[in-house]
């Protein structure tokens, strides 16, 4: 995800004031489908009404692959921190109003029934603010084993500009049906919905997805669509395989372009009388350009739409979120191109998002800075980037120590531990650009791609963490960067492009 930096600005004035190229990209579309076999899959079956009604039944085939039995899983229901009373909210006092334009809106997901094997088991309901659906097998499954798990559920979508809502002719459905919790040093995670960051991570799965809904509308999503278009009601059908997540976009007053980078279908979304084609290259030169740099894109699909939303972006595995709030065109521009990175830093290498933000969100704001220095016919210069990284995180550091007296330099707390949304932003994005050029200056571009390079290929398909990056940069560079990270990760270096 990417928040909008003038937001960030204004903030702190009131504060102040008070071709080979294309084969990497298409050469491993299969590499998907390696990676599919013995995974976990869900199959979705889904009814949108007008009424922004969902009805929905989920069947799981759950592999455990956690190396011990387990008897039990456990579930996320996202939507229910959306529902009237919600302990943990998804949003703030300070973006609830951009949140609901229309007034507060209320969401849910309503779980109706669940059971393992064909038997029924009891609902239950737990959880900090009772948003994990905890399914009890009856029985010990054993490592490597598998077992299916049926639940029906209804959602009620929220009229909100966010990950899980509707607004004028959009919907967006983010995170928004029961998704196994990731099992984690001997127990599930059972993480709320922070307001702050993305706070979501999951293995890869299979996806069936099948969904009804008004025919005015335009469908995007995570996979591949096949539809069937009658008068009044369409049904797609969609099959995404190895993806960490899956996402919806429906839109009514939008069109689809489309262009192909190797055998990799790119589409754009976008609103009517907009530069459609100027976006759409965009994207494919993202796509192609982070393809050569990182690696090859697994998939054979990704949809860039722009939606209500109430950040500049979100990404999803094939499918990203791009907000119509965005009204500076360099802007607009850089927030399509950090997403798309999201592709490769989140999609494809994994990372626990709650925990370890930095591993997706630092990387993707980098490689955005990274794409514009070598597509310099944006004219957007990797050296502004930079350079207003600098300023603003300079500014952001003094304004915080005169109002309390010391200020918080670390990247790597949980997203729950940062004090609010400005502060999370300036360690995650802008100090993670400072960074990653600070590593450029230290070793040199060829080995800061090296690296790169070797942590995509190490990570693709898994959930890295901070040493499995950490030892992807030792091998490239061939030198220990440990305590460079762990600095600039802590807090505790001074920063050299501010003195």
């Amino acid at each position: 995800m990417v928040k909008l930096k003038k937001v960030f600005c204004s903030y702190l004035a009131v504060m102040i004031l008070g071709f080979s190229c294309l084969f990497l990209v298409s050469c491993s579309a299969s590499e998907a489908e390696k990676h599919s076999k013995g995974l976990t899959s869900y199959s979705i079956k889904a009814s949108l009404s007008n009424d922004m009604k969902i009805s929905a039944s989920e069947t799981i085939d759950f592999v455990n692959k956690t190396g011990q039995d387990l008897g039990e899983v456990c579930f996320h229901l996202y939507p229910r921190a959306f529902r009237e009373g919600a302990s943990f909210k998804p949003y703030t006092t300070l973006t609830l109003a951009s949140c609901f334009p229309n007034g507060i809106s209320y969401g849910n997901i309503e779980i109706l029934k669940v059971c393992v094997n064909g038997e029924s088991k009891a609902i239950n309901l737990t959880g900090e603010d009772e948003d994990i659906l905890q399914v009890d097998f009856g029985f010990n499954l054993e490592n490597k084993k598998s077992v299916k798990i049926d639940i029906g559920f209804n959602l009620t979508i929220p009229n909100a500009t966010h990950r899980f809502g509707y607004y004028n002719d959009n919907i967006n459905l983010g995170n928004w049906y029961p998704i196994l919790c990731e099992f984690v040093d001997g127990k599930f995670d059972i993480s709320p919905y922070y307001s702050t960051g993305d706070p979501f991570f999951s293995e890869i799965a299979n996806y069936s997805v099948e969904i009804e809904y008004p025919s005015e509308y335009l469908i995007g999503s995570t996979g591949e669509i096949s539809e069937k278009r009658e008068k009044t009601t369409s049904t797609a059908t969609i099959l995404a395989k190895a993806v960490r997540d899956f996402a919806i976009n429906f839109s009514k007053s939008s069109t689809k372009v489309a262009t192909t980078v190797g055998s990799i279908n790119v589409f754009y979304v976008g609103y009517n009388g907009e530069e459609l084609q100027k976006y759409l290259n965009l994207s494919a030169k993202a796509v192609e350009y982070f393809g050569k740099t990182f690696g090859a894109y697994p998939y054979k699909t990704l949809t860039i739409v722009k939606t209500p939303f109430i950040y500049g972006g979100m990404e999803y595995p094939n499918i990203v979120f791009i907000s119509d709030s965005i009204d500076d065109e360099e802007e607009y521009l850089k927030v399509i191109v950090h997403e798309i990175a999201h592709q490769w830093w989140y999609a494809v290498v994994g990372n626990n998002e709650v925990t370890e933000a930095w591993l997706d969100e630092s990387l993707a704001e980098y490689s955005t800075a990274l794409f514009f220095e070598n597509n310099t016919e944006y004219g957007i210069s990797y050296e502004e980037l930079v350079k207003n990284a600098v300023a603003s995180y300079t500014l952001y550091v003094d304004v915080i120590k005169t109002l309390r007296g010391e200020v918080n330099t670390k990247m790597n707390l949980s997203v729950n531990q940062y004090q609010n949304d400005y502060e999370y932003s300036y360690m995650v994005y802008v100090k993670g650009v400072i960074m990653f050029d600070e590593l450029k200056n230290a070793v040199g571009e060829s080995k800061l791609i090296a690296g790169l390079k070797k942590y995509y290929k190490d990570n693709k398909f898994k959930i890295a963490r901070k040493q499995d990056f950490l030892n992807a940069f030792r091998s490239a560079c061939h030198r220990d960067l440990d305590n460079f990270f762990e600095g600039f990760l802590t807090g505790d270096s001074i920063i050299s492009s501010l003195n």
